[in-house]
């Protein structure tokens, strides 16, 4: 049978959430080009997408790998 499904064919169940760029509305770009730069995964980018969103000046964020505290860029829309 035929792939009908384009990128990796991993398989996830129904709650399982996934964050893409198409998900970030309150930074510009640029703004998400350069955290992506920085090491920051797309759910990190959304959590500090959502931050801005709500006006928050700063924003920690946790995890495995490290802790780090951002400063975060006014609301673009």
């Amino acid at each position: 049978m035929v792939k009908m499904t384009r990128g990796s064919a991993r398989s996830w169940h129904p709650g399982m959430t996934t964050v893409a760029k198409d998900d970030i509305h309150h930074m510009k770009p640029s703004q998400r080009n350069k955290y992506r730069r920085l090491g920051f995964s797309w759910s990190e980018i959304k959590k500090i997408d959502n931050a801005i969103g709500q006006g928050d000046s700063t924003i920690t964020i946790k995890s495995a790998i490290r802790e780090v505290t951002i400063e975060l860029p006014p609301k673009w829309r």
